[in-house]
């Protein structure tokens, strides 16, 4: 079982060994923490017009 388990995360690591796979995993993960990131910003705007409001 070790020793199954051992190639498929050998097989996974040849997937992306290549660069251009590498690159692309990265733009992905980088699009999913800027996309995070304006979610988080745009909330923390609406908390700020909403909170002088109830003041």
């Amino acid at each position: 079982m070790l020793k199954r388990r051992r190639t498929q995360r050998l097989k996974r690591n040849v997937i992306y060994s290549t660069a251009t796979r590498r690159r692309v995993m990265l733009r992905k993960l980088h699009k999913k923490i800027i996309w995070r990131r304006r979610m988080f910003a745009m909330q923390q705007m609406v908390e700020s017009e909403i909170s002088p409001a109830t003041n």
